[in-house]
């Protein structure tokens, strides 16, 4: 049973990129994008959170509570973005897309360096849960209100495109993707870790998608831009198995990857218990 579910997951990525680029026009809008952004990236977001939680709720590792954080971020201002664009068009969708990618971008770089570089210490005091995710979410609440009073820096002008301001932002939030899935498949190498595996591949397909969103200069109807939010989506899918196979690992329900009774907390850390 174990190896027949594995072997469904390794066909899960061309599944989802499948029915997302299977319309012609991914950005003709409607509610076919926000459902498929709800359906692959928040909704996933809104799992990891919540076992990240539980996780860091019974370890104390600050980085699976900075893995929640950077899930919850990603997946509430991509759904925003998603309603942005067929609302308020491209330039108020950019600018809930931008700085909410470069903030996902540093909680998952934050959790790649505790996973990486053992900067995962346990903490004494259960408040930081509540606080750090409270923290995030208020930030979507912030930029997302920024964006709508038109308080936000222009990151997408409807005249000349994408802003130097916009391409910054998206740029600096590739390399913060890019190094953490580095830092993570050092990790996987190291450990063997089939979890590390599912969620280096998450980072680097939200870093190819977001490549792809800063390839296209903003306009939707660009191969670029497609490809790319096919790439988040998969990515979105490819997170919440790392963390729900941690989580089924960490209850003893499977087998193959470490020995049953682990916590979900230094499965994805990486790290052995003791």
């Amino acid at each position: 049973m174990p190896l027949s579910a594995f072997a469904l997951t390794d066909k899960l990525p061309f599944c989802v990129s499948s029915l997302a680029y299977a319309p012609l026009g991914i950005h003709s809008f409607g509610l076919l994008y926000p459902v498929l952004t709800i359906f692959f990236i928040t909704a996933s977001s809104v799992v990891v959170t919540y076992v990240c939680a539980k996780a860091y709720a019974r370890e104390r590792l600050l980085g699976v509570l900075f893995l929640g954080c950077g899930a919850l971020v990603f997946g509430w201002s991509s759904l925003i973005t998603a309603l942005l664009f067929g609302s308020s068009g491209i330039p108020a969708a950019a600018s809930v897309l931008a700085p909410g990618a470069l903030l996902s971008g540093l909680f998952h770089l934050a959790c790649a360096m505790s996973t990486r570089l053992g900067f995962g210490a346990r903490i004494s005091k259960g408040y930081h849960a509540p606080l750090w995710l409270s923290v995030a979410a208020l930030s979507v609440v912030l930029i997302a209100a920024a964006s709508l009073l038109g308080l936000a820096p222009t990151f997408y002008s409807s005249s000349a495109g994408a802003t130097a301001v916009g391409d910054v932002t998206l740029v600096a939030a590739v390399l913060e993707f890019g190094c953490s899935s580095a830092l993570e498949y050092s990790a996987f190498q190291a450990s063997g870790s089939r979890v590390l595996f599912w969620y280096t591949a998450s980072l680097l397909a939200t870093t190819i998608g977001l490549a792809g969103v800063l390839l296209s200069g903003g306009q939707t109807v660009s191969v670029a831009m497609r490809l790319g939010w096919v790439a988040l989506f998969v990515g979105g899918v490819l997170l919440l198995l790392s963390v729900v196979w941690a989580e089924r690992l960490s209850g003893g329900q499977l087998a193959g990857d470490r020995a049953p009774g682990l916590s979900t907390a230094f499965i994805i850390s990486g790290r052995p218990q003791g």
